[in-house]
């Protein structure tokens, strides 16, 4: 186990090393495998970005997202004007048939609602989002259609996952339950629990997917 005071430094140094994060309103804190970050940023996608980096520091297990979105006077937007956009994106921006996702802004912070046929279609509106101005929080409440399909599911996600990677095709165990996925066993960085489980959320009828996958020791 890592000691926490060297999973901070870990931490620090991947925010500096960051161009998307400025690190000097970040404070990261540890605690046997958990990293808080607090702090300000001034837009919401350095926020996520911060995040994100943390994940990808070898040793850390968990991150808490304590970050305040603090915009600048100038890139603050109101309520009406930050859903003009997100229906403009909504309209064109992305490759969702119009009106299956909605959205609710309420003080800059957005919530998403609806239900997709796939899982990057979510994935995508969320990304196209992000980075709306005057965003100063996202909630996603979408949900992912059951499609009734012949394919088995659990063959097309061990595929997927052998084509990304012949180690976690080896020691992830894939469960199907109706709409439901559970991954199992070992993986060896957090990196790969969130290759693992895109793979999981690739596969059609696909509604749920259930992480008890357990991260390696070094």
């Amino acid at each position: 186990m890592v000691s926490d005071s060297t999973l901070t430094k870990r931490v620090l140094d991947e925010l500096r090393w960051d161009r998307s994060v400025d690190q000097s309103h970040i404070g990261v804190s540890s605690a046997h495998g958990a990293v808080i970050l607090s702090g300000h940023v001034p837009n919401y996608p350095e926020k996520i970005a911060a995040c994100e980096a943390a994940k990808r520091v070898k040793g850390v297990l968990a991150v808490a997202d304590e970050i305040e979105v603090d915009l600048p006077a100038e890139w603050r937007r109101d309520d009406a004007s930050i859903a003009e956009r997100i229906a403009h994106v909504l309209g064109w921006g992305v490759n969702v048939p119009q009106d299956q996702v909605k959205a609710s802004v309420r003080n800059g912070y957005v919530t998403l609602s609806g239900e997709v046929d796939w899982q990057y279609q979510r994935a995508q509106v969320l990304q196209q989002i992000r980075h709306v101005a005057g965003l100063r929080g996202l909630t996603s409440e979408i949900r992912i259609k059951p499609r009734a399909t012949a394919v088995s599911v659990q063959n097309q996600i061990e595929e997927a996952l052998y084509r990304h990677s012949q180690e976690e095709a080896k020691t992830v165990c894939v469960t199907v339950s109706g709409d439901a996925v559970t991954l199992s066993g070992h993986i060896a960085a957090p990196y790969q629990r969130d290759l693992v489980k895109e793979a999981a959320w690739s596969a059609p009828g696909v509604r749920h997917v259930i992480d008890n996958m357990e991260l390696r020791q070094a």
